[in-house]
C-alpha cells in the first residue's frame, strides 16, 4: 500500500508487481504455522512471497510479438516455483530457508502441493544445500531482493537488487503504456508505479523517486 501521510510504498509490495508483470501467480507473505500443539502457537516463519510461473507464458501471444519478460524467468520449459524473500538493504535468506533443524522447506513444499509426499524430504534437501531443485518437469529457486547483492549467498540463489527490478518496471511501463493505460483493477502501488514510469522519460529518475518512496538508503 502507499500510506497518505509521506506515500511511503512497502517494498514487498514493489516486489509483487515486479513478480506480477513477469507473469508471476503470487501469495504474499505466507505464513508457516506449526503442527503439533506443544511446538507452540506462534508461527514458524513467513516466505514474503510465493510464485510460480509456467513455462509457456505469452502475453499477447495472439500478436506474434509477446512481451519480453525480466531474463531471470527463462524457465527452460519447466514451471518455475520461487520463494522470495524481499529486503530493503543487504540480500539476505531468512534462517528457516537455509537450515534444516525446523523443517520449514519441507512444510512449504508440502502446502505448495507440487511434489508428492515421498519426494518433499529429496526436494527440500537440495534447496537447503544448494538453493536449488529441478526436475524434469519443475525448477524450485530461492530469490533475494535488496538494496544490494550479498557474496556470501549460494551462487544458485536469484538476486535482484532495487535498481535493477525498477528499472525493468520503468522499461516495462513505458514500452507498453498505450496497452497498459486501462488498469482500474490495479491496486494503488501498481498505479503510482505506472503513473510515475510514464511520467518519467528517464529510469534514473524513477528509481530515484521510487527508491525515496521506499524509505532505502542508498
Amino acid at each position: 500500500m502507499i500510506e497518505k501521510r509521506g506515500k511511503k510504498m512497502l517494498p514487498e509490495k514493489v516486489a509483487y508487481w515486479f513478480f506480477r508483470i513477469n507473469g508471476c501467480l503470487t501469495i504474499e507473505n505466507f505464513v508457516i504455522h506449526p503442527e503439533k500443539r506443544e511446538e507452540g502457537s506462534s508461527q514458524i516463519t513467513d516466505a514474503d512471497l510465493l510464485a510460480v510461473r509456467f513455462p509457456y507464458r505469452a502475453e499477447f501471444g495472439l500478436s506474434g510479438e509477446p512481451m519480453k519478460d525480466h531474463p531471470i524467468f527463462q524457465s527452460y520449459g519447466k514451471i518455475d516455483l520461487i520463494i522470495a524473500e524481499i529486503k530493503s538493504g543487504l540480500c539476505r535468506l531468512n534462517g528457516p530457508w537455509i537450515k534444516c533443524d525446523r523443517r520449514s522447506m519441507q512444510r512449504v513444499l508440502y502446502a505448495m502441493g507440487v511434489f508428492p509426499k515421498e519426494e518433499i524430504d529429496t526436494v527440500a534437501d537440495s534447496l537447503y544445500k544448494s538453493a536449488y531443485y529441478s526436475n524434469a518437469q519443475t525448477q524450485v529457486r530461492l530469490f533475494a531482493l535488496g538494496r544490494q547483492k550479498n557474496n556470501n549467498l549460494p551462487d544458485a540463489v536469484v538476486q535482484l537488487t532495487w535498481e535493477e527490478v525498477l528499472n525493468f518496471l520503468h522499461d516495462r511501463f513505458r514500452t507498453y503504456q498505450k496497452k497498459k493505460a486501462h488498469h482500474p483493477q490495479w491496486d494503488s502501488v501498481g498505479q503510482e508505479l505506472f503513473k510515475r514510469a510514464t511520467r518519467l522519460r528517464e529510469s534514473e529518475k524513477f528509481v530515484k523517486e521510487i527508491i525515496e518512496l521506499m524509505r532505502i538508503v542508498t
